[in-house]
């Protein structure tokens, strides 16, 4: 008995993880495999490849693609510079950071419906607060979400100012772990400030680094309830992701075995990045490099 006392334990974490991961995945892929159309033949007829051959003709989907490792490069770009920068100018003691640093977790902890409601509104042509204040200056008003070239690049902003304080307040974490005997070490050996960020600070926060790098990916490149609540992937489908195109595929043309192949495909890149990222690391762990 004590020799499956460990397995008793994490059983149901793994009666979790099977049906809320595995069985969905192997229901997708023989979704994938088959015409299958909401509503209509309750035993949809086995296709093979088709699916998957369809999805390479349509280039919409091509486009969503690139659309999403887009969204993805330009949320990423923002939500690890902009964090660690905070997070360095936050790193100090005082009634005055803290108070900051707990103003700062306003947007995460605001739900995304929420936050994608009040940007609508903002952002709104003719009556939103943005719009209000550009007028104030008699400069014309800007259709931020109905413009092809304006609303891909507003979104992104959007979606890095609520995931923001999420990595700043990692990034912070891990600065308070570094010893101060580091910096004060460093600086009697006469390393200035940028020397100390460079061979102290970015050593030893690297892995955070990388951490917040692989959530802002995964996040971001899932992102669908921010952009269907505000262009529902237009206009023109400029903003039209990968997330958005399979949900108009299932729920708005019912074609829920194309919709299955496109997904099976979007888990693929995600489960790509997550292996590059633990093939990156794991030998570093072994070896005790931090």
């Amino acid at each position: 008995m004590k020799k499956y006392r460990g397995l008793i334990f994490v059983l149901p974490v793994i009666i979790l993880v099977l049906f809320i991961v595995i069985l969905p995945i192997i229901t997708m892929l023989n979704n994938s495999l088959r015409d299958v159309r909401f509503g209509f033949e309750k035993n949809p007829a086995f296709t093979g490849l088709k699916n998957y051959l369809d999805l390479l003709e349509d280039e919409t989907f091509i486009d969503s693609i690139g659309k999403s490792f887009l969204w993805t490069a330009e949320n990423l770009l923002i939500q690890l510079t902009v964090p660690l920068l905070l997070a360095l100018l936050l790193n100090r003691k005082g009634r005055f950071y803290q108070f900051v640093r707990s103003v700062l977790l306003i947007p995460w902890i605001l739900p995304m419906v929420v936050v994608s409601i009040v940007w609508r509104w903002l952002l709104e042509p003719n009556i939103g607060y943005v719009n209000y204040l550009i007028k104030g200056l008699g400069l014309p008003l800007v259709n931020f979400l109905g413009s092809t070239s304006l609303a891909f690049h507003i979104l992104v902003l959007i979606n890095s100012w609520h995931f923001i304080p999420f990595g700043t307040i990692l990034m912070l974490a891990a600065l308070s772990t570094i010893p101060t005997s580091l910096y004060d070490a460093a600086k009697v050996d006469g390393a200035n400030s940028f020397r100390r960020l460079i061979h102290i600070t970015f050593p030893l926060i690297g892995r955070i680094i990388w951490f917040v790098g692989l959530l802002a990916f995964m996040w971001s490149f899932n992102t669908f309830d921010l952009i269907w609540l505000t262009t529902q992937g237009g206009p023109a489908n400029s903003t039209m992701t990968l997330p958005t195109y399979i949900y108009k595929l299932a729920f708005k043309t019912y074609e829920a075995g194309r919709a299955s192949a496109a997904a099976l495909i979007s888990t693929l890149i995600l489960i790509g990045v997550a292996v590059i990222y633990f093939i990156v690391f794991t030998p570093r762990e072994k070896k005790g490099v931090a």
